[in-house]
């Protein structure tokens, strides 16, 4: 609730001294918001990935993507702080787009080359990143056409939300399926 309320403040509270302050730095749409929890959750999922891999060669790939995707996302902030601040520039969901692709394909080649194939449908990871890999395969296409997204193309933008709507109850769904399912990993 929290993350909504800060999301709609620049709409219903813009008379708010803090909404009042972020607009007087530019901050003027929530693009900034957004691409902020796209970069958090992007190195989130890194990260949980390179926790549950047993592979020392596996956890290195990840570490080295994580960090790469930092510094492009880092620098990339600080050379453009107007693309930042003022829109949502295709560049950062490609990014993250690749980064979770190459982590999630790394964790479902050991998890195939493992013992842990048996019980697949008994761990929370296999339901989560499966879950996260089709989300972000369904979700990034719709950036190619992000140019008719506009109020001239209401069918666009009422497909794209729609397609969001849905890959987003697909992946909750998921995992709310694996919390339910999944076994807890007890730690020996």
């Amino acid at each position: 609730m929290f993350v909504e309320l800060v999301g709609i403040s620049f709409f219903y509270f813009k008379s708010f001294p803090i909404t009042k302050y972020l607009i007087s730095l530019n901050f003027y749409s929530t693009a900034w918001y957004n691409l902020a929890w796209l970069f958090g959750s992007v190195i989130f999922v890194l990260y949980y990935i390179q926790k549950v891999l047993e592979n020392n060669t596996n956890k290195w790939i990840v570490r080295v993507l994580n960090v790469m995707f930092l510094v492009i996302m880092l620098s990339h902030f600080l050379l453009y702080p107007n693309v930042f601040l003022k829109e949502h520039h295709p560049l950062y969901q490609f990014l993250g787009a690749f980064s979770i692709l190459i982590a999630c394909s790394i964790y479902f080649l050991e998890f195939v080359n493992s013992n842990k194939l048996l019980n697949a449908f008994s761990t929370f990871s296999f339901y989560a990143l499966s879950a996260l890999l089709i989300w972000w395969l369904i979700i990034t296409p719709i950036l190619f056409f992000n140019i008719y997204n506009t109020e001239a193309d209401w069918d666009f933008a009422n497909l794209k939300r729609r397609i969001f709507v849905f890959a987003n109850i697909f992946m909750y769904s998921c995992f709310a399926i694996g919390l339910i399912i999944s076994k807890p990993k007890i730690n020996k």
